[in-house]
């Protein structure tokens, strides 16, 4: 069976096409959203999604989030003796989504199509694969993240030769991308943002401010 996958900065959502429609998949918390966050116990014990998330409140130096926004680069996370790429942390997300999947499908999850940023270059994206290929999937296709949006909203069901603006602001990232609609294809014409423009960037601002009006010294 193959699935679609949104591995995202903040959190990351899976969906099968059933029934003539896309099918949002519910983690084992009976919640669509997975937060894209591992934390790793000194006894090699890993925590993947929410638990890693309540987790990482209390052991910040054992889990790693956001970075999604280091794949495809040489960037590593030390937990304990361990260093961690960005790939084998995503592939750690993947394995997650696929395990609640099989459970809520009764099925066996094989391939997958997964949604990335229009802007991510080659490295990125192969980066992006092989995170999948270690979660045990074939990647079947890679799929720009304002085209799936385009899909999702029924864009191609518009008059042909219209162009489109998606504004996608996420977690880490805030993209905007001008599509063209034409011959039945969605073409992303031009795409530009920063991946450091995101909900997180947003809310480390909002706590700076806080610490600096109450007057409390920020501890990195």
């Amino acid at each position: 069976m193959i699935i679609g996958i949104d591995l995202g900065t903040t959190n990351s959502v899976c969906a099968v096409w059933k029934e003539g429609k896309a099918q949002l998949i519910p983690n084992r918390f009976d919640e669509y959203m997975t937060p894209s966050v591992v934390s790793i116990e000194k006894s090699g014990q890993i925590h993947v999604g929410q638990t890693a998330k309540t987790r990482a409140a209390q052991y910040p130096k054992e889990s790693v989030k956001s970075f999604k926004r280091y794949m495809g680069t040489d960037k590593t996370y030390k937990i304990h003796s361990g260093l961690y790429t960005p790939v084998e942390l995503s592939s750690l997300i993947i394995k997650r989504l696929i395990e609640d999947a099989e459970k809520f499908l009764g099925d066996k999850i094989t391939e997958a199509i997964i949604s990335v940023p229009a802007y991510f270059n080659n490295i990125q994206r192969n980066a992006t694969k092989q995170a999948a290929e270690l979660a045990g999937l074939k990647v079947d296709k890679l799929i720009n993240e304002p085209t799936a949006a385009a899909i999702a909203y029924g864009l191609q069901d518009k008059p042909e030769f219209t162009d489109f603006m998606i504004v996608d602001l996420g977690g880490g990232t805030f993209d905007v991308s001008i599509m063209e609609y034409f011959d039945g294809v969605l073409e992303v014409k031009a795409s530009g943002g920063d991946n450091f423009l995101g909900g997180e960037d947003f809310t480390h601002v909002l706590i700076d401010l806080y610490l600096s009006k109450a007057g409390i010294k920020a501890t990195k």
